[in-house]
C-alpha cells in the first residue's frame, strides 16, 4: 500500500506542474520500477452452525380409561317362511309348415363343335455312325514303393505334479455383538435404550493346505514307422480304343394338320319351383305353481355389556432437544498478487 501511495504522489506532482512549467525542467522524471509479490491475506466467511439444546416443556397427554357399560340394542332376528306363487312360462312347441322356393337346375344339352390340331407322323431312316470301342492290353513296368518298417523307441516327457503344503493364514471374521444404544422417541421426546446388533471384525489364524506344482520327468515307449524304398515289377493294363462303323434306324417326326368334329355337353340352367317342409318353433304360455322360501326379519331388544374407552387430559413435563442456529465468522487464507514499488 505504501508503494501505491508514493506512485500516486509523484503522479499528482507531475499533473499539477502542467505543460506551462515543463519547458524549463531540465529532464523528465522517470517512473519508479514496480514488481509484483505474492502475499497471503486473511479473509473471513460467514458460516451457520446448528447446535442442539435441551429445553423442558409442558405438554398435554391423553390418558385412556376403560370401564364396562351396559347398552340396549335392537337386532333383526331372521325367521324363514314359505309361500305359494303362480308364474307363467313359455313352453316351446314345434309344428311342421310347407313352403315354396325357386331353385336353378342344371341340364346338359349336346352340342357339335370342331377343332384343329397337329398330328405327328413318325418315319424311320437309316444312318451310319462311328463308335470307339475300348480295349485293354497288358504291359510290364517298374515302380518304386515305400515299404514300412516298425521299431520301438523310448521317449522322455515332462509333466507337472501337485504337492500339498500346509501353511498358516490370517483372515478377518465378522461377528455380531449386542450393544445397548440410546434413541429418542419423536412422539414423546423421551430417551430409551434399545438392543442392536453391531458388527465386530476380528482376526483369526487358521491352517490351510495349498497345492504347489512340481516338474517331474517320465518315459514311455512308442512304435515308430520308418518306410524304405523298394523297386518292384508290376503288370498294368493300358486302355486303348478301336473305331468301328455301325448302322442305326433313326425316327423322324413330321407334323400335319387334322380337323375333327366332337360332341360336348353344354350346361343350361332353368328355374324350377319346389315345395319343402320346415319345422317351426313356437312358444306357448303355461301357468305353473311353485313354493318360494323367504326370510322375514323381526325386531328384538337385547342387552349386552361393552367396554367403553374415554380419554382424560394430563399435563406432563418433557425434555426436548431443540436445534439452535448461530452465525460464526470463520477465517481462511488467500494468496494474492500485489504490485510493490522499488523506492
Amino acid at each position: 500500500m505504501r508503494g501505491w501511495l508514493s506512485v500516486g504522489v509523484v503522479a499528482a506532482v507531475l499533473v499539477g506542474a502542467g505543460p506551462a512549467q515543463a519547458w524549463w525542467h531540465p529532464c523528465a522524471v522517470a517512473p519508479p520500477p514496480v514488481h509484483f509479490e505474492t502475499r497471503t491475506v486473511t479473509c473471513y466467511r460467514t458460516e451457520y452452525r446448528t447446535e442442539w439444546r435441551e429445553v423442558q416443556r409442558t405438554v398435554l397427554r391423553c390418558v385412556p380409561e376403560t370401564k364396562p357399560q351396559e347398552i340396549t340394542e335392537t337386532v333383526m332376528v331372521p325367521q324363514p317362511r314359505e309361500r305359494q306363487e303362480t308364474f307363467t312360462v313359455l313352453v316351446p312347441t314345434t309344428r311342421e309348415e310347407t313352403r315354396e322356393r325357386t331353385v336353378l337346375r342344371c341340364e346338359l344339352r349336346p352340342e357339335q363343335r370342331q377343332r384343329t390340331y397337329m398330328m405327328p407322323e413318325i418315319t424311320y431312316q437309316e444312318r451310319k455312325f462311328t463308335v470307339r470301342i475300348p480295349e485293354w492290353k497288358e504291359e510290364q513296368r517298374k515302380e518304386t514303393v515305400l515299404v514300412p518298417e516298425t521299431y520301438e523307441e523310448t521317449r522322455e516327457y515332462t509333466y507337472t505334479a501337485l504337492r500339498s503344503v500346509a501353511e498358516k493364514v490370517k483372515r478377518q471374521v465378522c461377528s455380531y455383538e449386542r450393544v445397548s444404544m440410546p434413541i429418542c422417541d419423536p412422539c414423546t421426546g423421551l430417551t430409551m435404550l434399545v438392543c442392536k446388533l453391531v458388527p465386530n471384525v476380528r482376526e483369526i489364524e487358521e491352517t490351510v493346505t495349498r497345492c504347489v506344482p512340481e516338474l517331474r520327468k517320465g518315459s514311455y515307449k512308442v512304435l515308430v514307422c520308418r518306410p524304405h524304398q523298394e523297386t518292384r515289377n508290376v503288370t498294368v493294363r493300358v486302355p486303348s480304343f478301336r473305331e468301328e462303323q455301325r448302322t442305326e434306324r433313326v425316327p423322324i417326326t413330321n407334323w400335319r394338320e387334322k380337323t375333327e368334329t366332337y360332341t360336348v355337353q353344354v350346361p343350361v340352367q332353368r328355374p324350377v319351383k319346389e315345395t319343402y317342409k320346415v319345422q317351426v318353433c313356437e312358444n306357448r304360455p303355461e301357468q305353473r305353481t311353485r313354493t318360494v322360501r323367504y326370510v322375514e326379519y323381526k325386531p328384538e331388544t337385547r342387552k349386552r355389556t361393552v367396554q367403553v374407552t374415554s380419554y382424560r387430559t394430563e399435563q406432563q413435563v418433557v425434555t426436548e432437544r431443540v436445534p439452535v442456529t448461530r452465525c460464526v465468522q470463520v477465517p481462511y487464507q488467500v494468496s494474492v498478487c500485489v504490485p510493490v514499488c522499488a523506492w
